[in-house]
């Protein structure tokens, strides 16, 4: 009689197999291809008032939560796995304390929605449970699956501006703008297009393109960097700058010391830099860059924005700024001082919302969720600060998105896991058999 598969680590670590290869691979796609703008195209009241309470979540927020419940069913009992993959994670559970008390603050105290905690902060929690003791062999199909997909993301941004179309219309306070030469591609918002794909280009630096040919890596890294041109990210894109900069002088430091380095890599590197450099002339001729570099003049008003937010906290009490002032109150405020698309601060954004004191909780939760990613995958510390620091200068995770939930994913599939948790998963498994082989000889 065949034996079942024994999960040696992970208990919400997917089953092997095809169908929930397959889920998992949908859910990927379902998270990068499938932004809030398709589903509002589509139908959904995914940002507006009213329809189902499930057209509020993102389709891979629940396909996501589905799979997580199908792999606990494949235990006796279902609770089990449950309990003992949040046990083993105790700044998980914390982090998922804290979110859920900003859902009660946010009803009970300011009067906002509590849904875009679920997509928001909810979904990268279930992603990770799923993915980051994923065997080797998934990850490496899914992470030629996420390449493909930047690669197709970026080339339809390309394809969007150069063509003069645009794949879903951008949406911001119930306003339509016409005007917006960036392109939204397959993730939807410019600025959301342009901090992932620079937390793309970070990853390929660090260790992300471990599964790609050499010949690929330069390659894909070139077509993220056009990609970034396109969505008109200054931040993403400076701080991109600033990290190559780091990451060259890094590897020269180390030559310089005596460490060994691939002269394929530097004999490509010498053909490649006088090509790349033509063909940055021919695209700048074309005026490849107009847009970009006039953005980066005239900023149409996006630095005095974040000069202007906290001009806000003036008209707010004491009381007010530590639990939370009233929503319309502050929306009224941001209106009076031209901040008609948000507060350009991811932290100012949740201190005006929710108030200081669930905000610095949330802020807890949030670091200690972040250190579990970072324990898991090592190498992933620099594009987490990137991310962040990105996420500083704009609305980004004050809002409803699943782009953190995508970041997640970015981090566990590319990434190599640290030492630690593989010698943990390599010493569990002889204890996994024994334990199996006892089982085996009760059942006899």
């Amino acid at each position: 009689m065949a034996q079942s598969a024994t999960r040696v680590s992970g208990y919400l670590t997917a089953p092997s197999g095809a169908f929930f290869g397959g889920l998992i691979a949908l859910d990927i796609v379902l998270l990068f291809a499938v932004s809030g703008y398709v589903l509002i195209e589509f139908g959904w009241n995914y940002g507006d008032a009213g329809g189902s309470p499930l057209e509020k979540i993102h389709p891979a927020t629940l396909l996501a939560a589905l799979i997580l419940l199908l792999t606990a069913m494949t235990a006796a009992n279902p609770l089990v796995p449950l309990a003992k993959g949040f046990g083993e994670r105790p700044r998980v559970v914390f982090y998922l304390a804290t979110v859920f008390l900003m859902m009660a603050q946010a009803m009970l105290v300011v009067g906002l929605p509590f849904t875009v905690f679920i997509d928001t902060f909810i979904g990268p929690v279930l992603v990770f449970l799923l993915l980051a003791e994923v065997d080797e062999d998934r990850r490496r199909r899914l992470a030629w699956l996420i390449h493909g997909l930047f690669v197709v993301n970026s080339l339809l941004g390309m394809a969007e501006v150069g063509l003069g179309f645009r794949m879903t219309p951008l949406h911001i306070e119930g306003e339509t703008l016409e005007e917006e030469w960036r392109a939204s591609a397959f993730i939807g918002h410019p600025l959301s297009n342009a901090m992932l794909t620079g937390s793309y280009m970070v990853l390929l630096l660090s260790g992300g393109a471990r599964d790609l040919p050499q010949f690929l890596k330069p390659i894909l890294f070139l077509i993220a960097a056009a990609g970034m041109v396109v969505f008109g990210g200054r931040a993403a894109t400076g701080l991109v700058v600033l990290f190559v900069l780091w990451h060259v002088l890094r590897r020269l430091v180390d030559v310089l010391r005596g460490r060994p380095f691939d002269a394929a890599l530097v004999l490509l590197g010498l053909i490649g830099l006088p090509v790349l450099a033509g063909g940055v002339l021919v695209l700048a001729d074309a005026g490849f860059f107009d847009k970009f570099l006039s953005r980066l003049v005239d900023d149409q008003g996006s630095a005095s924005a974040r000069v202007e937010m906290f001009e806000i906290f003036k008209h707010l009490t004491w009381a007010e700024i530590l639990l939370g002032p009233n929503a319309d109150y502050v929306h009224n405020l941001m209106r009076h001082y031209g901040l008609d698309y948000g507060i350009e601060s991811f932290w100012v954004a949740i201190v005006l919302s929710y108030g200081l004191i669930a905000g610095l909780v949330f802020f807890a939760g949030l670091f200690m969720f972040c250190a579990e990613v970072v324990k898991e995958r090592p190498a992933s510390l620099a594009v987490m600060i990137y991310f962040f620091a990105v996420a500083s200068a704009s609305l980004s995770l004050s809002a409803k998105t699943h782009g953190f939930s995508m970041f997640i994913v970015m981090i566990l599939v590319l990434l190599p896991r640290g030492r630690a948790q593989e010698a943990a998963e390599v010493t569990s498994a002889p204890k996994a058999g024994q334990r199996a082989g006892r089982a085996r000889l009760q059942v006899a």
